[in-house]
């Protein structure tokens, strides 16, 4: 079985994260569960209106050329969007940039890659890579 990175801190971040959207959207986003695979369902007057996924960088937006995220946030979207024609968005929290991407539409290279410094192989799969004019800055 896979280790679940999760924590409290990353917990909290998401839940900061939500706060501030919701004000901006004028929604209220709810958590969704993990086998999900997408963060957030945002809901208006009581109906899903998009679905969110929520990443937090170490990093200025410009240190590299693109945002790279498992394929499979991707695969998910694209599934999610088909069977409920709502958009899915992804939302990066760079140290210096708030931005987001429309993850169903966004052009994205395919590659493999990922990190190595968990000792985790499941850590290194097929990947996309977001060129970051893709995304709109907040």
């Amino acid at each position: 079985m896979r280790p679940i990175y999760e924590n409290r801190t990353t917990m909290q971040h998401e839940q900061d994260f939500a706060r501030s959207l919701e004000k901006l959207l004028l929604c209220n986003l709810v958590k969704c569960p993990r086998n999900f695979h997408i963060d957030f369902a945002a809901v208006r007057n009581a109906k899903v209106v998009s679905f969110i996924e929520y990443r937090k960088r170490s990093n200025s937006m410009e240190y590299y050329p693109t945002f790279m995220t498992a394929a499979n946030k991707k695969i998910c979207a694209q599934a999610i969007n088909r069977s409920s024609s709502l958009p899915v968005y992804m939302f990066v929290q760079w140290t210096d940039h708030l931005g987001y991407v429309d993850l169903v539409n966004c052009k994205a290279d395919w590659s493999v890659g990922g990190r190595k410094d968990r000792n985790d192989p499941a850590d290194f799969e097929p990947v996309i890579q977001i060129p970051l004019t893709e995304f709109k800055k907040i």
